[in-house]
């Protein structure tokens, strides 16, 4: 019924209809198992959890159908319109008075569309990174029916990377228009940065207990940037923080960083990746932790320890810090045995990660363990940096540490932000201890910049209680209403000129610009298939990651921007013992892609490979291997079909 979007604008307006539905989608589930346990402003709070555990629920289905479920979009819409309507029917059956919530849903979305959205209106995809581009890739390989993400390159290579956020963008991808996972951007956007920012406000306003305390929590935790704004002379972001030597992390002073912000409401700038799932998601899990905490029961604990799974599914770090942060907790008395305590928040987290570890560790036994496949260096930001990242939070967190070291023994709120703030410090300091521990495969999770952002959930966290108290000692609510707007216009700032300029700044490939815009001759929409096909591609290294990223296919050879003997980054270390090593994919996929040698022997190359699509030079189109072979022309490339891709 309708069709891909024709343009950046249509692709906007499809995001805020698909985001926010599902956003609304996972209010209806949590209110429906959570109603009489949870007021509405903790359900809104819980939202993206729960379009998380529905997304959790088909993955789950997808690995133990050997990939049913996402290669056969109705097997993903058909489940989805049949919850959504049983769910509304039950919802309108019962007649609430207070029906606000979609109003409440409606202004958050409002926000963060108006602060981090604006990019989704303007470009199409939405970014065009190397990581977004495996993202997408890793997507795609579940609805072409793989059971979880595997590797870009062809052989048995086991998945190596938490999987939670390509199952929600593989939901999201069949509710939007376009089939693709670059249309789905969008949605995930408004989706992750709307749910992150009523996790905040629900945190906030729970901490404290008022409105006020949500609205700092809001604009703290899921808004604010820093004030690096006052160096700007034009809109800006620094899209790359290690160009200039390292010093184009400095240029505003830590602040407008594309990537490695310091800042967590930074990590909700365009495009979405798997870690700012992360982040939103550990905000509902501290949301529901300081909620136990408050009122000690066991089943609240037991909903705290099961989005700690959902965490743990998503992200390393978060998940790390989390467990600190946990581990702290167990050891203070909340007025339940610590026992009980220890086992309603382990329990469930764990099973839910045991979906995922417990196949990582059988692997990592088998293959020799992880290999590094980091090759940059950290970004490590001077303490004035730091500082100015955190802008106008600071100053509220630094006076509100003195009212929770105050008030922390009376007041369980208090003395539960002191022990989130001394957990997240502690996993900054232990970070560095990972990989000299583990090893140096582990060092990606050794890096502080990855926790930097999570101490800064914990200054937020504190923020709350500084902003809070500021305002009850002001009787005017006009010195109120005018404190808040300077605060708000102070702390959006940064993240407003950044979502500006990131169009500008960052722009996108051409070649998937004309694919998503469906341009006559896209040589990605010639490779493509529908959902449900694996294929194999021999392509050039010039357009290798794009067709990876717009298909999912496996490739003989992918260079990318690592170009050690690991060209494809993938983390089991005895791997090329059972897969062709990079010395021959190089050597073969030139023979492939530009016609080379006997045909005989070119087919045979091919077929060791399992080879279903070859991208070869247009003016290679006479060579004698390719002839005979189904072909279409597509911009500077021939498009040679061998096989139907398991049709």
């Amino acid at each position: 019924m309708f069709g891909p979007p024709a343009s950046p604008m249509s692709a906007g307006i499809y995001a805020v209809v698909v985001g926010g539905g599902l956003l609304a989608f996972g209010y209806l589930l949590v209110d429906t198992f959570l109603r009489d346990k949870a007021d509405m402003v903790t359900r809104l709070g819980l939202s993206l959890a729960g379009v998380c555990a529905f997304s959790l629920a088909l993955m789950v289905a997808h690995m133990a159908t050997g990939g049913a479920v996402f290669s056969n979009p109705w097997l993903v819409r058909g489940p989805t319109a049949a919850a959504v309507i049983a769910l509304s029917i039950r919802k309108i059956g019962r007649r609430e008075a207070n029906g606000s919530w979609w109003l409440w849903l409606g202004v958050a979305l409002l926000a963060a569309t108006i602060v981090w959205g604006t990019p989704v209106f303007r470009m199409l995809p939405l970014t065009s990174t190397a990581d977004t581009q495996l993202h997408n890739g890793w997507i795609r390989q579940l609805m072409n029916g793989e059971t979880t993400p595997g590797a870009v390159i062809t052989g048995d290579v086991p998945n190596y990377y938490p999987w939670l956020f390509h199952a929600l963008g593989g939901l999201t991808t069949y509710l939007t228009p376009g089939r693709n996972p670059y249309y789905a951007l969008g949605p995930l956007q408004l989706m992750i940065t709307t749910g992150a920012l009523l996790a905040w406000f629900a945190l906030g306003r729970s901490l404290v207990g008022n409105r006020i305390g949500g609205a700092a929590g809001a604009v703290f935790g899921a808004l604010a940037g820093g004030v690096g704004f006052v160096l700007l002379r034009g809109l800006d972001v620094v899209i790359n923080p290690r160009s200039e030597e390292g010093e184009a992390a400095l240029r505003y002073a830590g602040d407008l960083l594309f990537t490695r912000s310091y800042n967590i409401a930074f990590h909700n700038i365009a495009p979405p990746f798997p870690r700012d799932l992360a982040f939103a998601l550990m905000a509902v899990f501290v949301l529901l932790l300081a909620q136990a905490i408050k009122q000690p029961t066991t089943q609240r604990f037991v909903l705290a320890g099961t989005c700690l799974g959902l965490v743990g599914l998503t992200g390393g770090e978060t998940f790390i810090a989390s467990l600190v942060v946990v581990a702290l907790v167990i050891v203070l008395p909340w007025g339940l045995s610590r026992l009980l305590v220890a086992a309603a928040l382990a329990i469930p987290a764990l099973a839910l990660y045991a979906l995922w570890a417990v196949p990582i560790a059988v692997n990592y036994a088998r293959l020799g363990g992880f290999v590094t496949i980091t090759h940059i260096v950290p970004i490590d930001l001077p303490a004035y940096a730091v500082a100015v990242a955190w802008g106008v939070t600071l100053p509220f967190a630094l006076y509100g540490g003195l009212v929770v070291a105050r008030s922390w023994r009376a007041d369980r709120s208090a003395r539960f932000v002191a022990v989130l703030m001394l957990g997240l410090i502690a996993a900054l300091a232990i970070a560095t201890l990972i990989p000299l521990l583990f090893g140096e495969g582990f060092d990606t999770l050794g890096r502080r910049h990855r926790y930097w952002p999570l101490t800064y959930l914990g200054v937020a966290a504190v923020a709350v209680f500084g902003a809070t108290k500021l305002a009850a000692k002001i009787r005017s609510r006009f010195v109120i209403a005018m404190t808040c707007a300077a605060v708000g216009a102070l702390a959006l700032a940064s993240p407003v000129a950044a979502s500006i300029a990131l169009p500008v700044r960052a722009g996108t490939e051409a070649v998937l610009s004309e694919a998503l815009e469906r341009e006559p001759g896209s040589v990605l929409n010639a490779v493509d298939r529908a959902p449900g096909h694996s294929c194999v591609v021999a392509a050039p290294q010039e357009i290798a990651r794009e067709v990876f990223s717009y298909t999912g296919y496996r490739l003989v050879l992918w260079t990318g921007t690592w170009f050690g003997t690991n060209r494809a980054r993938i983390r089991w270390a005895d791997i090329y013992d059972h897969i062709a090593t990079d010395e021959r994919r190089i050597r073969d996929n030139r023979r492939l892609v530009n016609g080379w040698g006997d045909p005989a022997e070119w087919r045979e190359i091919a077929a060791s490979y399992d080879v279903d699509v070859v991208v070869a030079p247009v003016d290679h189109a006479r060579y004698q291997p390719f002839r005979g072979i189904p072909r279409r022309t597509a911009d500077d490339y021939i498009v040679l079909t061998l096989d139907r891709c398991g049709a």
